[in-house]
């Protein structure tokens, strides 16, 4: 009896040990984020493995696991398989467009290690990070938000690109990839400063807002620049429910901070909303070779190309699309994407996989919801939210940089409030 004790006291300290690794790996994870997102990916994927092997090992404490956990887990363990059992099938060395099924393994190969880890990270208890975590976040924010202002300040770039596609300021697309980028680690941030007890929490929560503000607009993403004040306001909101009067003051300093960047940069904003206005009425004009009008030719090429029964490869709906813009010029936007996606998570999702991957992302969207809801940490709603809100314009569950943003960003943020949960017992406010 003494003896099976003794092991048991040395598997759970030989678990705690791991764990501390797996998180010191993650949090490094989070500050790669604004040095190279691909150090991000390869750090993800190792943690997972590792927590796979630990998982393995540990069979016999499964029943101890947290059943809420699975609700998240197993729709990122779904997606991720469907993508390397559809990239196994349809890969080979003669395909034309090498890079979007590139896409799909990486994404795959993240979302199934991201599955492993938090799993056994829910059996993994009583162990408190917050101080780790809120270093963590004060580098990350620092690293990637320097690099922000010195690449639109101080090199003047129209539209920077943080740490995206090697930090390639004016690269299609790395405008895009940075403004996710810095919405997901902002969020992550804002829920460490919330849940802090430092004495300076709430200027580092407003500083974070308001330079993190200034960055997102800086890359020009015209969905981030909406979503990502949003969302921090509904976590304040969520956060602060209980509490009226605070809420009400906290909203309203937001909301100061909101008019402020607005002024500073209104002629960035008025640009963006003109380029908008004048894509739109080119694409009434049936020209769709402009930002918004390729998006929605996109959109439609991805419902209007799906396989009629099953699955189909990227050659093949390329065929497709190819023919409809044969027949009507309003799909020559979507043709000059055929080598990455259709920049519509649902569009993207029937193209090639019809009916089932529609299915596998919603069980995605679900399960991130209902995992906070039943888990009762409702201010991670910001990110299932967020990556819902992205996906109408884009595709976040694909490639390497954009899902592992967010994939960094929520485990971390899943598994403070979690310790923060079992520590204090309660998920009261803190005073502002």
């Amino acid at each position: 009896m003494l003896n099976h004790m003794l092991t048991l006291n040395e598997n759970s300290r030989f678990d705690s040990a791991v764990a501390k690794i797996i998180m010191a790996f993650y949090l490094a994870g989070i500050i790669c984020i604004g040095i190279n997102p691909n150090y991000t990916n390869k750090i993800i994927n190792i943690a997972g493995a590792v927590s796979f092997v630990m998982l393995a090992i540990g069979y016999r404490k499964l029943p101890a696991i947290d059943r809420n956990v699975f609700i998240l887990a197993i729709p990122l363990l779904l997606l991720g398989g469907i993508d390397l059992i559809w990239y196994g099938l349809y890969k080979n060395p003669d395909v034309l467009y090498k890079n979007g099924y590139r896409g799909y393994l990486e994404a795959g190969k993240m979302l199934i290690a991201a599955a492993f880890t938090v799993i056994y990270f829910s059996r993994v208890r009583h162990v408190v990070y917050k101080y780790e975590f809120l270093i963590a976040a004060i580098i990350a924010q620092a690293i990637i938000l320097g690099r922000s202002f010195y690449q639109g300040i101080y090199l003047g770039a129209e539209r920077i690109s943080v740490s995206a596609m090697g930090g390639n300021i004016g690269q299609m697309g790395a405008a895009t990839i940075a403004a996710y980028m810095l919405t997901f680690c902002s969020l992550f941030a804002s829920i460490v400063f919330l849940k802090s007890e430092v004495k300076y929490r709430w200027i580092l929560f407003y500083a974070n807002f308001i330079l993190t503000l200034s960055a997102v607009v800086m890359t020009g993403t015209r969905s981030a620049i909406v979503t990502y004040p949003l969302m921090i306001i509904l976590l304040i909101i969520i956060e602060h429910r209980q509490h009226k009067k605070r809420m009400l003051k906290i909203t309203s300093s937001i909301a100061g901070l909101l008019i402020l960047c607005g002024i500073a940069f209104h002629d960035n904003v008025d640009e963006r909303v003109n380029a908008m206005t004048q894509d739109i009425t080119q694409y009434q004009k049936n020209n769709s070779d402009t930002s918004v009008g390729a998006r929605l030719s996109m959109m439609q090429a991805g419902f209007n190309s799906s396989p009629v029964t099953g699955w189909q490869s990227l050659e093949v709906r390329g065929d497709k699309v190819i023919a409809l813009d044969k027949q009507d010029a309003i799909y020559a936007g979507a043709v000059r994407f055929l080598n990455v996606h259709m920049h519509n998570e649902i569009a993207e999702a029937y193209s090639i996989r019809g009916i089932s991957g529609v299915a596998l992302i919603f069980a995605l969207y679900l399960g991130m919801a209902l995992y906070c809801l039943k888990s009762k940490n409702y201010g991670l709603l910001v990110f299932p939210l967020a990556i819902f809100l992205f996906g109408l314009s884009d595709v976040v569950t694909h490639a390497k940089p954009i899902p592992a943003s967010w994939i960094v960003s929520l485990l971390l943020a899943v598994i403070l409030c979690n310790e923060s949960a079992r520590n204090t017992g309660s998920r009261r406010p803190t005073e502002s």
